[in-house]
């Protein structure tokens, strides 16, 4: 049996055990018996964010073992804890990750690979899925379609960049970061296209356009382009103010969201993750 520590999972609806079906799986996530407790110090309000902690919430569990299924089996199996990881993080904005097996696993976790979400407190987190039953879905469905579509829209870097996005310490980093996502996206899509290069704006537009997708307008590359060549969010190119900046963070993650949901076939987003409000605290030292 594989069976593994999951560090900062919260999953909507606290279930006691899920199972996920998968082509390496099954995979059963059970509660820790301390469950309760770490809950309520990852999502504590009341602290620093540099004080916020980290806690092993599930146990990750797998028939597969040496003398099931052998050492092929073994290896195909933590293959596939990269999408389950990352599925699981983008679902519930969590960095919810692996760092060690319990002592009941027939495989031992040494070092945990590079392409596995690392360990950082993200707080409560900022869930795309409402319920148990959408968590499910949205973990399997990602695994499913990791090896093609998975690849094609390369989603291990844009999930890890997102995680990165999320876990910032100011309004700047976040946007780096977020518009990082799009440029990502926009060389997807002129490999799609067959083309050497796309320009920032028709290239996200483009893919929207794809997509079939909601269109962003010019503000996402006002503010963009402001902070990339000025080092302020606020300027010539984009006026702000503070609460402009906040509605344009905004409406850039969710679309992200759209667009990933799509391209992974994911079926509809569930909920907006996020709303101007969000970021009103948010440090931002260029404005």
């Amino acid at each position: 049996m594989l069976s593994l520590y999951v560090c900062n999972l919260i999953i909507p609806g606290d279930p006691d055990t899920l199972t996920l079906t998968t082509p390496a799986g099954p995979w059963t996530l059970n509660k820790m018996p301390e469950f309760a407790a770490t809950k309520a110090r990852i999502t504590a309000t009341n602290v620093r964010p540099q004080q916020l902690p980290i806690g092993e919430t599930y146990f990750l569990e797998n028939p597969v073992g040496m003398s099931n299924g052998g050492a092929a089996a073994v290896e195909t199996a933590i293959a596939e804890l990269t999408p389950i990881l990352l599925a699981a993080s983008y679902a519930t904005g969590l960095s919810a990750t692996v760092e060690r097996a319990t002592m009941g696993s027939d495989v031992s976790i040494v070092q945990a690979t590079h392409y596995w979400p690392r360990v950082r407190a993200m707080g409560s987190g900022a869930p795309v899925v409402t319920t148990t039953a959408e968590f499910i879905h949205f973990v399997e469905t990602f695994v499913q379609t990791w090896p093609v579509e998975g690849q094609t829209e390369k989603a291990r870097v844009l999930v890890h960049t997102w995680l990165d996005a999320l876990a910032c310490w100011s309004m700047e980093d976040l946007y780096l970061s977020a518009t990082t996502l799009l440029q990502i996206i926009v060389a997807t899509e002129a490999k799609k296209q067959g083309v050497a290069t796309l320009n920032f704006y028709p290239g996200v537009t483009a893919a929207a356009q794809r997509m079939n997708i909601t269109v962003l307008g010019p503000d996402f590359k006002n503010m963009r382009n402001e902070l990339v060549h000025d080092g302020q969010l606020i300027g010539a190119r984009f006026a702000g103010p503070r609460a402009a900046c906040n509605q344009v963070v905004t409406d850039v993650l969710n679309w992200f969201d759209t667009y990933v949901h799509v391209a992974l076939a994911l079926g509809p987003v569930m909920k907006a993750r996020f709303q101007p409000y969000d970021f009103s605290g948010l440090n931002a030292y260029s404005i």
